[in-house]
Parts: structure tokens; sequence; C-alpha cells
């Protein structure tokens, strides 16, 4: 007589168990690697039109080296101009503007001669052309903090 009610309970209990197991695992939130890949998703990145935009802003005289990044539809470009030629920084920096503005008239074009920008932004097109180590979510924000910086 005293087993019928101790099995009673324990197949109440395996049954419980059971059923509140299935109950919270069709309940579980989406992890972060699948929201992050979503928004990676549309995220474009085109590193063949940042290399025009480079070799664009490098025929411009006084232009000593530079770096661009192309990310959506923003073209960020960094540019080294030394020597007597930082006299005449402003025509240069809008000669520049125009020449890349020219490949593509689609995309916002963002130039600047800033010595830290111009590190940030090259950081971000070897991050870019090298093996993808950053998820492209991380490389936007970057992009879009220089991108302030240069408008002030």
């Amino acid at each position: 007589m005293k087993i019928i009610p101790k099995v009673i309970v324990l197949s109440l209990i395996l049954l419980m168990t059971a059923g509140c197991g299935t109950l919270n695992s069709s309940l579980k939130k989406p992890q972060p690697e699948q929201q992050m890949s979503r928004d990676e998703k549309q995220i474009q990145v085109n590193p063949e039109l940042a290399e025009k935009a480079k070799k664009t802003a490098g025929t411009v005289k006084g232009v000593k080296g530079c770096t661009a990044v192309v990310v959506n539809k923003d073209i960020s470009t960094a540019i080294k101009v030394s020597g007597f030629d930082r006299l005449r920084l402003k025509p240069i920096k809008e000669e520049v503007h125009n020449k890349i503005k020219e490949l593509n008239k689609d995309y916002n074009v963002h130039v600047t001669s800033d010595k830290k920008l111009f590190m940030q932004l090259q950081q971000i097109e070897n991050q870019v052309n090298g093996p993808q180590e950053k998820p492209l979510t991380d490389i936007q924000k970057k992009v879009i903090k220089i991108n302030k910086d240069i408008q002030g």
C-alpha cells in the first residue's frame, strides 16, 4: 500500500520536470551573436572604392600620404600634408573632397588632415583589408565617431 503513493508522487515529479524543460527551451532569447550577424549584413564595406579614393587623394599636389575607408554611404579619407604645403591646407582638403566626390556622387565624403584621425583610419583600413577579427558593427561605430570628429 505504501508503494502506490510513492509511485504517484514520483510520476508527478517526472511529469512536471519534463513539461517545464520543454517550455523553457522554446522561450529562449536569440543569442547576441545571431543579432550581430543580422546587423553586420546591413553594413557594407567597399575596399575597392576606398582604394580608388586613396589613389585620387594621392594625385592632389601637396598630399604626402593618404588612407581611406568606405562604410555604407560614407567615404572617410585622411591625408598627410607637410612642409609649406600646410599653408594651403584648406584648398588641398577641398580639392581632395571634390575629386573623391566625382568618383561617386551618391556617397558622403569626409576629409581630414588630423594626425590622430589619420592613424585611426589607417588602423580601420588595415582591419577591413586584413583578416576579419573585429565585427563590422565595431568598425562602423569607430568610423561614425571619426566622421563626427572630422565635422567638428
